[in-house]
């Protein structure tokens, strides 16, 4: 019975409006359902305060910790918990930005973390992750641009490539989505790999629904005729 859903993505995949839609589409037929959105300031796992730890030594394990904390809690709840971002985007992602060498083993821990929550993982991959974030740059403008490429090319993980401005900002997101493609390929919890492409989110949420209601026998009644 999954009681997690992990929805994960380079920027503009169409993560918050898939989870979005899932839990609309969930509380419609009945079911509870909780939406974390993934830069709320108190989000379950990784709040606003200890995101900004992000560059400590110890962050690895203070996700993990944090996981740890979130089973316990929501281990005796009935409903489903959609969380996007958190297994890769604020955890894995500011590990490799630091330079952190835990990356791999810190997911191999996660996944055993969160086995109790019998979680399923919608991943949503563009086809060619330079041209995405090129593409998603264009697209939110240059005041966005010039935050994330200024943040990223002060980051260990640019600065010892010499990335800078956009160009660095892209190189950085293609690199970040290839390690997150090794990742994700490991056995541990159902899979579903979405083509990210601009105006998808129909398909994307109808493909997701089948997913969920196969890995589900409560979603498979309810999700009958969804």
């Amino acid at each position: 019975m999954v009681r997690l859903v992990l929805i994960e993505g380079l920027p503009g995949t169409g993560k918050s409006t898939l989870a979005r839609g899932l839990c609309e589409v969930i509380r419609s037929n009945g079911l509870e359902a909780n939406w974390y959105l993934e830069e709320e300031a108190d989000h379950p796992v990784h709040p606003a305060t200890f995101r900004q730890a992000r560059n400590e030594p110890a962050f690895a394990k203070r996700c993990l910790d944090s996981w740890h904390h979130f089973v316990e809690r929501v281990g005796t709840s009935g409903g489903l918990h959609l969380l996007e971002g958190s297994a890769l985007q604020s955890t894995v992602r500011f590990m490799m930005e630091q330079g952190h060498a835990t990356v791999d083993e810190y997911f191999q821990r996660f996944i055993e973390i969160i086995k109790p929550l019998s979680p399923g993982l919608i991943y949503l991959c563009p086809d060619n992750a330079l041209e995405h974030s090129r593409r998603v740059s264009a697209h939110r403008g240059a005041d966005w641009s010039c935050k994330v490429s200024t943040y990223l090319q002060e980051t260990p993980y640019s600065t010892a490539r010499n990335w800078k401005g956009e160009l660095g900002m892209h190189s950085f997101w293609s690199d970040y989505a290839a390690r997150c493609n090794e990742l994700v390929k490991r056995d541990g919890m159902p899979i579903l790999t979405l083509t990210a492409e601009p105006g998808d989110a129909r398909s994307q949420l109808s493909e997701s629904i089948a997913f969920l209601r196969g890995a589900d026998v409560r979603l498979r009644e309810i999700w009958k005729t969804a």
